[in-house]
């Protein structure tokens, strides 16, 4: 649900004006995102339409819907001409962020969630 609804927030982006003078808000917010997103000393509820509802019913059938809103992320990235820097979307937590920013965010909450599977699968009483 993330992959999707996230790069969502980016097309949104995209469609808003062209707004050079809102580089300096966002301006070392990168580093920020790619330091702050993956670390899991402090935790966030995911919002109500990304927490988990039994939506897809099998693994399979998860798998298959994340690779597939993957690929279109990569597609994206791999072929767009769009100016990334100079659309902005304001993020609940991180404030205004361009939507070069909104794809880092999409990856380093993807590495998130994958360490915390690490951690459970890392648990003692996860089942072997």
């Amino acid at each position: 649900m993330s992959e999707s609804t996230l790069f969502a927030l980016v097309q949104k982006a995209m469609q808003s004006p062209a707004d050079p003078a809102k580089r300096e808000l966002v301006k070392g917010k990168d580093q920020v995102i790619l330091a702050k997103v993956p670390d899991r000393s402090q935790k966030f509820k995911a919002p109500e339409i990304l927490q988990p509802t039994g939506r897809w019913a099998s693994e399979t059938d998860l798998t298959k819907a994340f690779e597939d809103a993957r690929k279109v992320n990569m597609d994206y990235i791999r072929t767009t001409n769009d100016d990334l820097r100079d659309h902005f979307f304001d993020h609940p937590v991180l404030g205004p962020m361009d939507g070069y920013q909104w794809l880092l965010l999409i990856a380093t909450h993807s590495a998130r969630h994958t360490a915390q599977i690490e951690e459970v699968k890392a648990d003692p009483n996860f089942p072997k």
